[in-house]
């Protein structure tokens, strides 16, 4: 199963739009492309979390690797400063694979090198193995690249006062003169710890945030050289780098892990490896269905996605890597494929429970900031997505006793808030349908904004947001019924609502739904928002109607991956997400294509069309199998935030987004 490159694709150009991801179940990560060249300002080899999932530090930027033989020195890194491109190690690369582990092979005349790197589960710890081959004496040498940087901030130069203390031959400690940045602990068995005083680094530049106009120069600095000398014959050799938020903290964590050896770094790579073995074996020994691929890749990379919360000592999802934290929409809508659909069933519970305590004023949190504030409650649909996240934890696990305590007081808060109005004006109209939104907010999932100017305003009764509350109460009722409770007060105003919504929704001009309804006036942009009358476990839409709704989201939104945020016939129409910020953010709702629509819309097209066997193979060769190939493009195994809305079709956004994966996973494993 692994994802091998071509030799085509590590020309450099090419090779540094492959990146690879692996996430440690905190929220931290390693990063690169596939050349090791980091081109985004997130790319690193050890990010740590230090209050899980938020408070995330960049501390280890890269490892330079140089060996010297009776050719003389080659220097297999490859960086790019303001000077140029300084080292170029791409020369020397032979080839890249995942397996599952991101594995770079290196090779010259005299010397072969295999580089792995992987992160230990629940652990702000990276691993760096080495497997090299050489036909005569070699000197091997490793330097570490530092920076500690809170992870979303770009400063041009060092802004603190960099130290380290050498431990011993080793080992070495990073750290600085502040008091809330994380040390840093190196150590390897395989090779001496040569210090230096501390060297500062030509401006590094991120070529992929220099394009998009962020800041993108940065210095790193470093301590010194690990430096040993190979005979001929094969050598194995492994790296260990740890972080943690205090000396003290750090050595407590890695207890016996501050001398492995051979036998410990041997066991952190096995328990990786089983560990991600199990994910798939349980997913697809409970589906019934034959092994994919492409889909294993989809259930491994899922799991980047679930995190600790160190607040609710429970689960949580992150929304997207590599800048997003845990947001209650992208949650919501992805806990259902991330667990429920492979079998995850503790986790599930665990992240329904997170977001129920994380509930006020009748909504659930939608974000949570990096560094502590309270989280914002400013999402529509999140409440909605919840209470149908719920009814499938039900419907999988029949675990009844669930609807007690916190998590059935946030579903009834959540009915009584939407009804008697809540905060962003949300409130149940005179017809029964939701109004929501105030002047210089945008509460609906097409939320992008920048300070208060609003990308895509959609003040009023929302297609989608409507679908969710009609669906919402039909859950809410047949949650009630197991209960034992009489559900006739929830379906006798689902049965209103549904009425109100084809009446005030349909739009005979265009033969679809408008996207927004308000006294004053109908928005009839086509947007795929209104796929979701037919694409939830509660069509509000039936017979010619229904067919007409599918037929305009096709013929106007479907790309090979996913719909579309509007129509290319619209002159509000972006081609593409270019530019600076505020073009970005305008282009992100407004015709972008958004790979995990592909799930409601795959959902709607087997109810509406029927679910027949040839519709269901129909649905995944066409609609299903092109958004999937993706797995092996952009960063690999996992499926991007979003794409251009015409021809090339270039990925954006974030390059592994929670939703997307969550939503192929779920039409996988229950719909086809």
């Amino acid at each position: 199963m692994p994802i091998v490159l071509s030799d085509a694709d590590l020309n450099l150009n090419r090779a540094v739009t492959f990146e690879w991801l692996y996430a440690n179940g905190l929220g931290g990560y390693a990063s690169s492309t596939v050349v090791g060249l980091n081109t985004r300002g997130q790319h690193g080899l050890l990010v740590c979390s230090l209050n899980p999932p938020v408070d995330r530090w960049m501390t280890l930027s890269r490892l330079d690797e140089v060996v010297v033989t009776s050719e003389g020195e080659c220097n297999l890194s490859t960086e790019q400063t303001t000077k140029g491109m300084t080292y170029r190690g791409y020369r020397q690369i032979r080839g890249f694979q995942l397996n599952p582990l991101p594995q770079m092979s290196y090779g010259t005349s005299c010397v072969k090198m295999d580089k792995t790197v992987f992160m230990a589960y629940r652990r702000n710890l990276t691993v760096v193995n080495y497997e090299v081959t050489t036909s005569e004496e070699t000197v091997f040498t490793v330097t570490p690249l530092h920076t500690c940087r809170d992870l979303q901030s770009r400063p041009p130069k060092l802004d603190f006062t960099p130290q380290y203390e050498a431990v011993d031959t080793h080992t070495y400690l990073a750290f600085d003169d502040r008091g809330n940045s994380p040390w840093v602990l190196a150590y390897t068995p395989d090779a001496e710890f040569m210090p230096t005083e501390v060297r500062v680094t030509d401006p590094q530049v991120y070529r992929h945030d220099q394009a998009i106009g962020l800041p993108h120069t940065e210095e790193l600095w470093i301590p010194g050289v690990f430096h040993t000398v190979l005979s001929p014959g094969s050598h194995y050799m492994s790296f260990l780098y740890a972080a943690g938020p205090s000396r003290k903290e750090l050595i407590e964590d890695l207890g016996p892990l501050m001398k492995a050896t051979v036998k410990d770094f041997a066991r952190l790579r096995f328990e990786e490896l089983r560990r991600r073995k199990v994910l798939n074996d349980r997913a697809f020994s409970l589906s019934g269905k034959p092994r994919d691929e492409d889909i294993e890749w989809l259930v491994f990379n899922a799991d980047s996605f679930i995190v600790d919360r160190a607040s609710s000592k429970a689960r949580s999802v992150i929304a997207g890597y590599h800048n997003l934290v845990d947001i209650g929409l992208d949650a919501l809508i992805s806990v259902r494929g991330l667990t429920t659909s492979t079998g995850r069933f503790q986790d599930a519970r665990e992240i329904l429970t997170t977001y129920a305590r994380h509930s006020r004023y009748g909504l659930v949190a939608n974000d949570f900031p990096e560094h502590g504030i309270q989280p914002q409650y400013d999402s529509v649909d999140a409440s909605l997505w919840y209470v149908l996240a719920l009814k499938h934890y039900l419907d999988a696990t029949n675990d009844v006793e669930f609807l007690t305590g916190v998590v059935w007081d946030t579903v009834e808060a959540i009915v009584s808030a939407y009804r008697m109005g809540t905060k962003f004006n949300i409130h149940e109209d005179h017809d029964g349908l939701i109004y929501s939104g105030i002047e210089g907010v945008e509460v609906s999932w097409m939320n992008e904004h920048i300070e208060d100017w609003v990308a895509t305003p959609r003040n009023g009764k929302c297609v989608e947001v409507n679908a969710l509350w009609y669906n919402a109460l039909m859950a809410i009722g047949d949650m009630v019924a197991l209960k034992g409770r009489d559900p006739y007060e929830y379906r006798a105003v689902a049965s209103w609502i549904k009425e109100a919504f084809e009446q005030s929704f349909w739009n005979p001009e265009l033969a679809c739904l408008y996207d927004v309804v308000t006294d004053e006036k109908n928005d009839a942009s086509l947007r795929p928002n209104q796929i979701f009358a037919i694409g939830l476990p509660y069509p509000l839409l039936s017979g010619d109607k229904a067919k007409s709704v599918l037929k305009a989201v096709t013929d106007e939104l479907l790309t090979p991956y996913g719909l579309r945020t509007l129509s290319p016939k619209d002159n509000r129409f972006a081609r593409a997400v270019t530019g600076g910020p505020r073009s970005i953010a305008g282009a992100v709702h407004q015709g972008a294509v958004h790979p995990w629509l592909i799930g409601p819309y795959i959902t709607a097209f087997l109810t509406v069309m029927g679910r027949t066997e040839a519709n269901k193979r129909r649905a995944e060769q066409e609609f299903f199998r092109p958004v999937l190939n993706t797995v092996r493009s952009g960063c690999l195994g996992t499926i991007s935030d979003m794409y251009d809305g015409s021809k090339p079709y270039r990925d954006r956004g974030c390059v592994s987004r929670a939703r997307s994966v969550a939503e192929l996973l779920r039409v996988y494993f229950e719909e086809l």
